[in-house]
């Protein structure tokens, strides 16, 4: 079923696409369009946990390693204490002008459909499945959602084939505006920021998401991120039969700290890389699927993204995607 929803927040409408449900609220996996170059400063590698006695202490510093204010500013953009603002908050210009100095918030861009491609084809050729197999490792200790989401955005981006616009609204191949519309970077940075991404089968997403994983070292996995993932998989592995996909994150350990919507999008990226996929409904794990394809299950509310929404324990594991994405680290 595809549940509709219609939302304006700063340049962004979202409207007539499939919807994900975090905390409460559906909101588009809108299709939309990528991005100049990012210039902006670095972020700071993440030190080992070892060599921090007060681990506790620095917790959310670790999280987010990026300017306070300029994070408070992308967050009070669009959420509130209750959730999505119904209206668009535009941050005053001294605002705003200092978060896009922090490599928070951009400028407003309307590529060209073959721009959008183009841009997170070259984003994920510049990485590795290791590569984004040990950012994805590395956040679950850390919390390091925006480390988290590059395993998502890499499995289509790798995969996406260049191709012409298809006709109609919307490109029946990779699910991009075909007019070239304005993209808002800003909403995209901060649903990664703050649950791990939501929309990495969007090429504009992707692109963003993997270049901002570039712009700093690429983090290494620790021995407790490697125990994390173990314990994961485990978990997944020892689920009743009769669990899906939306019933999973009640099953993974509570050394994972995550809220609820955290462990949907976790779940949701093993999907990605075809760990928890199906014969029917392998992802991109084979081969590129066309956004037309990407059918949902015959219910009324599906609030997980394909193809881990056809998922169920009964499925299993999928060892050729775990060996590929982490049995460098297992």
């Amino acid at each position: 079923m595809i549940v509709m929803a219609r939302r304006r927040m700063g340049g962004f409408v979202a409207s007539g696409g499939p919807t994900h449900r975090i905390r409460g609220v559906r909101i588009e996996l809108l299709r939309r369009v990528p991005l100049p170059l990012l210039k902006s400063p670095g972020r700071p590698h993440r030190t080992n946990p070892a060599a921090q006695p007060h681990r506790q202490a620095c917790f959310r510093q670790r999280i987010f390693p990026m300017d306070k204010r300029a994070l408070k500013i992308l967050f009070d953009t669009y959420w509130s204490k209750d959730g999505w603002r119904s209206g668009a908050r535009c941050p005053a210009e001294a605002d705003f002008a200092f978060a896009k100095a922090q490599g928070v918030m951009f400028d407003p861009i309307s590529p060209t459909h073959d721009e959008s491609i183009e841009r997170a084809r070259a984003a994920a050729a510049r990485l590795t499945p290791q590569a984004v197999g040990d950012a994805f490792v590395a956040s679950l200790s850390t919390r390091r959602l925006d480390w988290r989401s590059a395993l998502g955005s890499y499995c289509m981006a790798r995969r996406v084939p260049t191709h012409p616009a298809t006709d109609g609204v919307i490109c029946n191949v990779c699910g991009l505006y075909t007019s070239g519309e304005e993209e808002d970077l800003n909403v995209y940075n901060f649903e990664r920021l703050k649950w791990g991404g939501v929309r990495h089968a969007y090429p504009v997403y992707a692109a963003l998401d993997l270049e901002l994983l570039l712009r700093e070292p690429l983090p290494s996995p620790t021995s407790e991120d490697v125990a994390l993932l173990r314990k994961i998989l485990a978990a997944i592995d020892s689920a009743p039969a009769g669990t899906t996909s939306a019933m999973l994150h009640r099953k993974l350990p509570a050394s994972l700290k995550a809220n609820k919507a955290e462990r949907d999008a976790l779940i949701g990226m093993l999907g990605h890389c075809g760990a928890l996929s199906t014969a029917a409904h392998p992802g991109h794990r084979a081969g590129f699927v066309r956004y037309v394809d990407r059918a949902t299950p015959p219910r009324h509310f599906v609030d997980m993204p394909y193809p881990v929404s056809w998922w169920k324990r009964s499925d299993g594991i999928e060892p050729s995607s775990v060996q590929e994405f982490f049995g460098h680290l297992l």
